[in-house]
């Protein structure tokens, strides 16, 4: 099965940061919105976070999970909604986000249905919540993220052929190390805040739920370079490896 395209689609800081003061800054909210034409223009139907972005969109809610029981049946893959116009997908291994519906609704973006990105052994009693919120998962590995796996999934069980991965950037980097990324898209704020605690474009660490160490070497590909307003600037890359 053909994966669908992949798209890393970020906003950063001079300096890289994806996160942080500089976005206190008015630059960078002009930024954000030029960030946020490019991404309608893609028409992607499926934008895609790691599991710490996706805390943040739910306010760091926790799962509730002392009603469910244990179940082998739900180790299979979940299909709640097949035919929605944009998909929210999130890879979460270790079954931690809270929902209170499959549908993710956020101001200024379209409602879109939710999809989970789990492991054969992510919990059975959040595969049994999810279920019962009417979220999708499916299952991409077994105690370490496949993304091939994931994405033709994705594209197979729900018709999903373009992908815009938005961080952060440790999910930005386990995807373009594991070779599933077609292109960089990176919008530039004319700012910098020169901080070391804040996450990165891309983070390479201990990869999901392994002990070894990630030291791929990833090589990119100017493709076009569009100049925004208020000095911001678009980079877009192909990635060569």
């Amino acid at each position: 099965m053909t994966k669908p395209i992949v798209i890393c689609h970020m906003l950063s800081a001079l300096d890289g940061k994806i996160s942080g003061d500089f976005f206190h800054s008015s630059l960078t909210s002009n930024a954000s919105t030029e960030y946020g034409k490019i991404r309608n223009e893609y028409t992607a139907d499926a934008w895609l976070f790691g599991t710490t972005t996706t805390k943040e969109f739910v306010n760091f809610k926790k799962p509730n999970l002392e009603n469910h029981k244990m179940n082998n049946a739900f180790a299979e893959d979940f299909i709640a909604e097949h035919d929605a116009k944009l998909y929210f997908i999130s890879v979460d291994t270790k079954g931690e986000i809270w929902w209170d519906s499959g549908c993710f609704k956020k101001k200024g973006r379209p409602d879109s249905h939710i999809i989970e990105v789990l492991l054969e052994n992510t919990s059975s009693l959040y595969k049994s919540y999810l279920r019962e919120k009417g979220v999708s998962y499916i299952i991409a590995g077994h105690n370490q993220l496949d993304c091939k796996l994931a994405l033709d999934k994705l594209k197979q069980l729900f018709g999903i052929q373009k992908v815009l991965l938005c961080g952060g950037g440790l999910i930005n980097w386990t995807f373009v190390s594991q070779g599933v990324v077609d292109e960089l898209s990176l919008v530039l704020a004319p700012v910098i805040d020169g901080s070391s605690e804040t996450p990165t474009l891309f983070e390479r660490g201990i990869k999901l739920d392994t002990d070894g160490m990630d030291t791929s070497l990833i090589e990119f590909s100017l493709k076009s370079i569009r100049i925004l307003q208020n000095s911001s600037i678009w980079l877009n890359y192909s990635i060569k490896n």
